[in-house]
Order: structure tokens, then sequence, then C-alpha cells
């Protein structure tokens, strides 16, 4: 009966065009009768056992002319009658049916208007002596159209009629009483007469009574329960309650399918993988590639995730999947102002430090390295005379310290999120308004992050056709950042990492008393740089590395309904990000960070300075038609075309060595000078259509083509590809022997094909670029890449076969997919003759399989009027697999320090590729058994690591590097539960990740065991006699025989059971001191609790946003555990 729920949508409009009017309106019997002389004559026999309601109003209408009109919400369908009745009207046997129920009816004609008898409640009797007047007024809905058959009620009486035709109205009321204004499918709204006699009533859609619906690919609207994609949808009043830095920290582990790799470094967005790859972002009809740190929660509606054939539309920027952002747009229908406020602060702290040697460990290990630094002890104890006599007055003051470096650089620092919003307006025009602030301070000093930003979209209607929107977002940020990476001369958490204990974060006098200024770099007495390591405290308080950006973000349109079944949409948009930063480094004034040394010379402080453009131009224009035929054929069709240009300029200046370190400008300094920057256009174009037809709520078929060309492409192959896709879905609950099961919502089975593409890579490999590199004080200029000018987009041939399924009154939910990925064309760079020089050359040269499973299950658990507890989780399992790389076997990338990956067919992309350590020579006759030596012929000895020779020739080198597994993990997911009372709500979320392994790039630096840096606490189980047995080898000076090479010894399972968050919070929805409409009231803890067996700071990191730089810990910032108040306010 579902074609009943559509036809009532539209039911006054179907009405006005019949031109029927309803009369003989009764109030305050058991049901209202108007009845017409067809009604009269006309005469049913039923004879019905146990059957449900529906099932009469079907042998109604197939043995009449009757129609009847209801909306499903308010009526049960589903109630089990017995009727037994012969040669009777219509009237006598809806009067049986409906006997004992609240439940009205209105005849006009052929129609029967089926609702609920809101004047059954037991009202009190107004009092007869009150002084009536008459009332005039008329009922229309939000286009201006006149809403037919509403109920008009004087508030706390019988006394009421319905509007007619027209929509208008007349009653006699008490004076300065209220009407109490209704209608199915619309919100009831309370009307103060006061001394007015002409009322004119607007009513608004009541959302919850309409079914839920998904905004997919280009703006179009389906039904829920029709869906016949692979999406998910996530709400946006649920990123309100529990709010992460973010969007994509918000999202991590709710997806199924969809990987955040949470960045570690402090002001970076994290980056988003959807089945493996990145998705296009589209916001509000407008593809994107702002960063997700750029949107504030508090405004977003809907997030939408398309990952089956749907993303075809987008051509070759779809084949990744898409995430559709939807903000809040205006929603105001009366002349009333809303206003809202969202605000939060936040603790947060890292209570996780890296277990490195104390004093006693630290002094032990010393003496073991300065045994192997020089053969004669004087040299060691001139760099180290503590070694010799700790307390010599000479030099003691400068060694009696024990310095917990990590405590110096840490601290609890706090956040805050605040933003106003005021909505306004009326049906005609309306506003949105939101201003925010937000600022968030870093775990260690002098970071920090604040973003101002303000929204305002407007909503113009000129007339019932035509509509004009528009959209202007402006944001300004700026930061306060810290080095990271695997450089411990300016990374603080590295150097706090190596730093001596014995030795001071201040200068000291010979008395003992501390000073002001910073301590140098050098190991106390000693003038070697060979036992320098930059001191923490100074680069956290010294170094200037910040930026400011500020973002433009503008759309406007127009859309034009002809008629109710055909709209026709404009919209153009710009985006504009201005970037300016700004780095110095300090060192020339006080010598407290390590001068780096390179072939460019001596750095002892050094300036950056950079500035980058980013400008996005998008237009669309789009047609769409819907329409449902008969009640039975339901059309949806769209077509348009739509068009995205991209211009990226970075202009950038450095140099090196000014005065000293109070002149932190380009032009002070006198070494290393050069100008850097380049300019990248990228632009596409996309024609685009899409139909799908519903029968009876039984089958979906739905077909998109796509075409499109972008100027990535070569310049000597063809511009334009299509891209097509087909989807079939069965609506089981539509199907017959499924109709009236009530157990069952939905079942929908779904089965899609599509061919997308992928353009979205930058234009330079197709075409000369030159890049700047210093020469003798000049910047020069050199060609950086071989062209390809046949190059063309990726190619993706998805197949997604997918099961929705709800029960029990939706208290079940499970969707289930598989997909199959053929990527063809694949992009990669290939080796070259050395003739060509060091320069990438890109081909479209690799095939590659992605297949996986996604299932995603939501149960309600316990559903009680006041009480709920929900669970819910979802887990993807995902297998890529290189089928191919144009002839080459494998194509290796090589990283510093001897780091490899390799991309070998038969095997999933972007593998670690390293030597297999095996433990570690216990003796002398073992090392001498193996007769092994590195790659120099360099012989392996007792307490050196013992790596597998694979090729047995005694030879440790590049021919016996294995596969060490890769960063991709085999399955990970997320899981939730919420329980929930009156206004009350406690949930906790849950993410995971299964057998994804890590480099940990530190741990090879804290137990390389071969400088005078402090050590990892393991390296207190290093080899230091004959015949121990350890996995840790000997401490060496600069270990020449490489037992820290690139191996196994580094690589980790990251695998992670994390407790994103934990939110307890209370809604009210009354109206609260005369002053708060509704709100909630909220606490959340975030990552307060991490389940792993990885030994680095924090299993969930992602040091860059490249593929192939997955699974690196180079020493960044771990995610700080938060927890946070907070409210959302309605005035």
């Amino acid at each position: 009966m579902k074609k009943k729920e559509d036809f009532c949508r539209e039911s006054n409009h179907f009405l006005k065009s019949l031109g029927l009017a309803l009369c003989l309106v009764s109030f305050g019997g058991s049901a209202i009768y108007a009845s017409s002389l067809y009604a009269q004559r006309t005469m049913l026999s039923i004879q019905m056992n146990d059957r449900t309601v529906e099932d009469v109003f079907e042998y109604i209408e197939k043995n009449s002319e009757f129609i009847f009109v209801y909306h499903g919400s308010n009526i049960d369908l589903h109630r089990k009658v017995n009727l037994d009745v012969r040669d009777q009207s219509v009237e006598i046997i809806l009067d049986k049916l409906f006997s004992g129920t609240d439940i009205e009816y209105i005849i006009n004609n052929r129609q029967i208007i089926v609702r609920r008898d809101t004047k059954k409640e037991d009202l009190p009797i107004a009092n007869q002596q009150t002084k009536k007047v008459k009332i005039t007024g008329v009922v229309k809905d939000a286009h201006g159209d006149p809403v037919i058959g509403a109920n008009v009620v004087e508030k706390g009486t019988t006394n009421g009629t319905i509007s007619d035709l027209d929509g208008n109205f007349s009653l006699d009321v008490s004076a300065g009483n209220v009407l109490m204004v209704s209608y199915v499918g619309f919100q009831e709204k309370e009307v103060p007469v006061g001394d007015k006699k002409v009322l004119q009533i607007v009513l608004d859609e009541d959302s919850k009574a309409l079914e839920e619906v998904v905004v997919t690919a280009l703006g179009i609207t389906r039904s829920e329960k029709a869906l016949g994609y692979a999406t998910q949808k996530f709400k946006g009043d649920e990123l309100e309650k529990v709010k992460g830095v973010n969007i994509a920290t918000s999202l991590s582990g709710r997806i199924s399918g969809m990987r955040v790799y949470n960045s570690t470094e402090f002001g970076v967005a994290p980056k988003i993988k959807l089945r493996g790859e990145e998705p296009l972002v589209v916001v509000d009809g407008v593809p994107t590639n702002q960063a997700f740190s750029d949107f504030n929660q508090d405004v977003i509606e809907n997030i939408t995730v398309l990952k089956g054939a749907e993303a075809a539309m987008y051509g070759s920027m779809g084949s990744n999947g898409v995430i559709l952002i939807e903000t809040d747009g205006t929603a105001s229908n009366d002349l009333e102002t809303r206003v809202s406020y969202y605000g939060s602060y936040g603790i947060n702290w890292n209570d996780k430090r890296m277990p490195v040697m104390g004093l006693d460990d630290y002094k032990q290990y010393l003496a073991d390295m300065g045994m192997t630094i020089s053969k004669d002890p004087q040299n060691f104890y001139t760099n180290f005379p503590f070694m010799q006599n700790p307390n010599d007055p000479r030099y003691n003051y400068l060694y009696n310290n024990n310095t917990d470096w990590q405590d110096l650089i840490y601290k609890n620092t706090a956040s805050t999120d605040h933003l106003f919003r005021v909505e306004g307006g009326d049906n005609i025009a309306k506003y949105d308004l939101s201003l925010g602030y937000y600022r968030e301070n870093g775990l260690m000093d002098n970071t920090s992050m604040e973003r101002f930003h303000t929204l305002l979209n407007a909503n113009v209607l000129v007339n019932k056709q035509l509509n004009i929107f528009a959209t202007v977002g402006l944001a300004y940020m700026n930061g306060h950042y810290q080095m990271q990476g695997m450089d411990i001369t300016t990374n603080p958490i590295l150097a706090a990492y190596a730093r001596s204990p014995f030795l001071s974060p201040y200068e000291k006098d010979r008395e003992g008393n501390t000073l002001k200024t910073y301590a140098s770099h050098f190991y106390g007495r000693s003038k070697s740089r060979d036992y320098s390591v930059s001191n923490p405290l100074a680069i956290v308080n010294t170094l200037d590395s910040r930026n400011r950006q500020y973002d433009l973000n503008m759309k406007a349109g127009i859309a034009y309904s002809p008629f109710r079944e055909l709209t026709l949409t404009g919209t153009v948009g710009l985006y504009y990000n201005y970037d300016n930063e700004h780095l110095f480094i300090p060192g020339a004034s006080e010598a407290t960070i390590v001068p780096l040394s390179d072939k460019y010379g001596l750095r002892n402080n050094a300036v950056s300075d950079g500035v980058a453009v980013t400008t996005n131009f998008f237009a669309n224009l789009n047609a769409s038609y819907k329409k449902t035929f008969n009640y039975v054929h339901q059309l949806n069709a769209i077509a348009g075309w739509q068009l995205m240009t991209t211009k990226n300029e970075y202009d950038a200046g450095e140099g090196r060595n000014t005065g000293n370190d109070f002149y932190q400008t380009l032009g002070s300094t006198i070494d290393g000078r050069r100008f850097l920057g380049y300019i990248n256009s990228w632009n596409w174009t996309n024609f685009y259509g899409h139909a799908d037809y519903t029968y009876n709520n039984m089958v979906q078929a739905s077909v998109n083509i796509a075409v499109d060309a972008a100027s990535s492409t070569g310049t000597d192959v063809a511009r334009f590809y299509t891209y097509p896709s087909v989807g079939v879905t069965l609506l089981g609950k539509g199907w017959k022997p499924l109709l009236d099961a009530t157990w069952l919502n939905k079942l929908n089975v779904r089965a899609e094909y599509g061919l997308t593409g992928n353009s979205r890579f930058s234009s330079q490999m197709g075409g000369y670029y030159y890049s700047t590199v210093p020469y003798m004080q000049l910047s020069t200029i050199v060609r950086s890449n071989i062209p390809n000018v046949s190059l063309k987009p990726e190619k993706n041939a998805s197949l997604n076969l997918g099961l929705d399924l709800s029960v029990l009154n939706n208290r079940l939910n499970v969707s289930f997919d598989y997909y199959n990925n053929q990527i063809s064309d694949m992009i990669s760079a290939m080796p070259l003759s050395s003739v060509y020089g060091s320069v990438p050359y890109y081909a479209n040269v690799g095939k590659l399989e992605n297949t996986g499973i996604e299932l995603s299950v939501q149960a309600s658990l316990v559903r009680t009027r006041n009480f709920e507890w929900i669970v819910g989780g979802n887990i993807t399992r995902s297998r890529d697999k290189i089928k191919s790389l144009g002839g080459e076997e494998q194509i290796v990338l090589s990283y510093d320090n001897g780091v490899q990956m390799v991309n070998r067919v038969g095997e999933s992309p972007y593998q670690f590729y390293g030597y297999q350590a095996d433990g570690v020579y216990s003796t002398q006759a073992e090392a001498d058994a193996a007769n092994l030596s590195n790659r120099t012929g360099r012989r392996y000895n007792a307490g050196d690591v013992r790596f597998v020779d694979q090729n047995g020739d005694n030879r440790i080198d590049d021919k016996d590097r294995i596969l060490l597994g890769s960063a991709a993990p085999s399955y990970f997911g997320g899981f939730y539960t919420q329980l929930k009372y009156k206004g009350f709500a406690l949930s906790a979320e849950f993410s995971y990740s299964k057998d994804n392994i890590a480099y940990n790039a530190v741990r090879q630096q804290l137990e390389a065991v071969s400088t005078t840096n402090n050590q990892s606490i393991a390296a207190v189980n290093r080899w230091t006699v004959e015949g121990q047995k350890t996995d840790m080898p000997k401490a060496t000076w600069k270990d020449p025989v490489g037992n820290s090479y690139f191996s196994s010894r580094w690589m980790e399972d990251a695998s992670y059971l994390r407790m994103k968050n934990v939110t307890l919070s209370y809604t009210f929805s009354k109206t609260l001191w005369n002053f708060f409409r509704s709100g909630t009231i909220y606490v959340t803890g975030e990552n307060l609790l991490t389940f792993t067996d990885y030994l680095g700071m924090d299993p969930e990191f992602s040091y860059s946003y490249a593929e192939n730089m997955q699974g690196f810990d180079n020493a960044k910032l771990m995610q700080p555990k938060t927890v946070k108040m907070g409210v959302n306010l309605k005035f």
C-alpha cells in the first residue's frame, strides 16, 4: 500500500485538480460522515476473516471507484479484522471496520480520506458565556498551495472546522483564544487569534512523517527503503554530541570500508581512504579538495558515502567513491528568528612516554660504547670526564642532573570550540548565518591551532517556480607548530629521546646555579658535534614554525520548476585558499640546535618563507525529472554538465646563516639562497545522464553514463572518455509474499556494475615541468621529469553485490556488500635508462585487483517507551593484488636509511622490503660457522645481528631482501553501543585494525646502540659477553657492520583496539526557564583506552598522505587523550 502514501503526499494537489469540495463536517461523534449519491448507491459484500485493514482497502478499491487517501504512519494498516457484510454501503462497512478505534473518515464523492480522530480526547467544554468572534483565514503549505481538509480547532474545545478546496475556513471562536491547525504530513501549528479577524496560516511539512530520504550523486534524492546502491548515510546530529578535531576523525570506525589515517602531526588533517583509495569529496553538490579541517561539524546535516556504481556519474573523478557532505540550509518558514549556540571546552593530555634508559643504565651503556669509540680511554674521558671522576668540582655541575626530557616538552593543554547560529525568514526569503571560533593547543609548548569562520546561506523564492540560493563561507586559520619527522636536529621528540639525562636544559655556573639561557647542544664540556644532541626545550621555545590561511568558499544558483515533475538548476562555485608559511631555525646566537652540514655548506640557522594559492572554479547545469505513473511506475531522470578548474601556485624562498638569530628574514641570509615554486593547473569537464525506474516498489533498475575529459591526460591521446554503469535492485518488501510480513521492514538485494576512471593526477606527468636547485648562491632551473604524452586515465571496472535487511520494526538492520574492482591502466613510476638521469617517468602499465566484503549490523536489543539499548558495528576485509606492472616483475622504491618498498606482481602493493633478522650471534663460533659478511665485505662476529642469507652466497646485500608485510590491515572497522533513558544517553564507540604492519623508525634510532645518545630501555639487554642469549646486538660505535640495517627488527604488528570516545549526554526538548527552547549537555572522553602490542607511541598514525608512505612511524605526535564538556542550545 505504499502507493497510497505516495498519493497522500500529493493529495491536496490532486483534490484541487478534481475540484471537489469537502462538506457536512460534524465534530463530536464516533466518525464524520460526508455522503454523496454514489456512496449511498454503491453496495458491497465482504467476507474476510483474519485479514488486515489494508486488505479491506484494496478490496473496496478493486470492486468500486473509491480511492483511499491516508498516511500510513497514522493508521495501523496491519491490524487484523473480521468482516461479514452483504449488500451494504461503504459507510456501513467502514463504520464496522473502525468501530472502537480513533480513526475517522470523510467521503468526498469517490475519495475516502482516512485519518486519526484528534477530537476523541477528553477536552473541556468551552465556556458558553464567552464572547464569540468570527475568524476567517486560509491554510497553505510552504509552496503557497492551499491545504485542503486541514483541521482548524479552537484550542481546548470541540469547536472546529476544516479548510475548503481553496484552503479557506471560517470559525466562530472565543476572543483571544488559540487555533490548533493540523493536517496529515504537516506539523501541527498553534495560531494565537489575538484581535485578528483574518489569518494567513502556513503549515510546515513534518519530516518525521515523511519517508527517510538519501541525497545521492548530483543531488538525486531517493527513499532510503528503495535505495539501490551501495551507500551509507551518517546524520549530522550524530557529530554534534561527539566531536573530534574534524569530520574525518569523527567518522573513524563508523562507516564500513572507510579507513581514516589520522595524522599524528599537529594541525594536519587526516586522510580518508574508501576501499583502499582516496574518494572524491563533494560539498553541497560542488567537488572540492578542501581539507576536512575546514568544515565545522555543527553545520553538517548529512554525510553520504557512495561506494558503488552511482559514483560513475562523476566520471573520471569518481573511481574511488564519493563522500557527499550536506551542510544545513535555510529552513525557517515563519518570521521567527531562531538562535543556536554550540560550545565545548576540553582538556588534552598525553600520559605515555617512550621508555628510555635512566641514569644508571645509560651510564653503563656509555661505558660500553666508550670502549668501541677509541682504543685509548683518555680520548673518551676527554669528552666524557664525569665517566672517570664524577665528583670533580671543575665539571661535575654540568653532569649532576637527572633530566626527564619528555616531561619537559609535553604539557596538558586546552581546546575550545564555539558556534553561534541565527536562522530566520519566511516562506519567501530565508537566511542562515553562523559565526564560529575554534582553538586547540598542542601537547608541546608554542603549538596551537586557531580558526575563525563564518557561513551564510540565503534562499529566495521568487515565485512558485523560481528559487535563488547562495552560500558564502569565510575562514581565517593560523597555527604554530613544531618540526616533526626523522631529523633529530630539529624534531624535539627525537631530541628528547636521545639527549643525555645527565645534562641540564639550562646553563649552570660553577656553583651549580641554574641560569636563564638554554644549554648548548654539546655534551657538557665536549666540543665535538659527534656527541651533540639538540636541546629539546630550546627547540620548542625558540624554533618558529607558523602559518596563516584565508579561505573563501562561495556558491550561487538558481532552480526553476516549470511544472512539479521537472526542475532545472544552474550552480556556480568558487573556492580560494591563501596559505602563508614561515620557518626559522635558530642556532647562530646560541648553540642550542645542532648545525646541519650538507652539500650546500654549514647551516647555523635557516629561514624559509612560502606562499601557496589555490583557486577552484565549478559550474553545473542540471535537469531532473521525477514522476509516478498510475501509482505504480516511478521514474527518476537527470542529465547535465559540470566543469571544474583548479590552479595551484606555490612560491617560496629559503636561505641560511643570518648574522644572528635576531634577524629572521630571507633578506638577511648570506648562504644557500634559492627560490622555488610551481604553477599547476588541472581542468575537468563532464556530461552525465541518469535514469532509474521502479515498478510497484518491487524492482528498481538504473543506468548512468558520464562522458568527461581532464587536462591531466597526455596530449597524444583522446581527451574524452565514457563511463557507464547499471544497477538492479529487488525490493523484497514490495513482493506479494512479504507485503504483509509485519516483521520485515526492508529486504533489498542489489547488483551494480560500472566503469569509472581516475584522472585526479598531476598534469605535470604528461608534460614538462621544471624545478629549482641552489648552485653557487644562485637558484638554477633543472628539468624535473620525462613527460608521457600518451598518459590516460586509470580505469576501474567495478562489480558490487549487496543485501540490505531491516526486521522487527527496524530493530535489527544488516547491510552486506561484496565488491570486485578491476583496475587497469594504473599509473606507476617506471625505471628508466641512466641516459635520462634520475627523474621519474609515469606510464599506464599496472593492473590491480581490489576485492573485499563489508558488513554492518545495528540492533536495538531493548526498546521500551523510555529506554533503549542499541549496539552495532562494522567490519571490512579488503585484499589488493597487483596483476601486472607493464612487463616488470617488481618495482622497488628506495628511501632514506636503506628503507625500501616494493610493488611485486601477485602481491599487495607497497610491501616493506628488507632483511630478515634471526636473533644475535651468541658466540664467535656461531658467527664463524655462518661465515657471513655485509655488503662491504666486513664479517659478522659474536654480538652482531644474524641476518638470513636468502640466496646462500655468504653475503648480506640487496639480493637477500624479502617481503616484510604492508601497512594494509587484514580487516578493520568499528563498533558501538548506546543506552538511552528519557533524555539521558550513554554511548561508547570503538575502532580497530588487525594485522597492519608498521615500520618503527624511532626504534631503529633508539635501539641502534651505535651512538652516545640515550637508548631505549630495551637496549639494557644488549649483547655484552660470550654466550649471552639475546636479540639485542652489542654496542658498537657507528655500527660498522650494519646491525641496524632496514630489517624485520623494525617491523611491528600495529593492530589495535581503541575506545574512540565515551559520551554521557542529556537532551531536553521542552522550554527551560522561558529561555532555552531545547538543547543538549554532554561530556565526552576521546582516546582514553587503547589496546595494542605496538611499541611506538600510537598505533594509529600517518606520517604522510602518500600511499607509498603509509606505515612509516617517523616520530610524530601521538593523538591526545581528551575530556570535553559541551552544550548545544537552541534559544
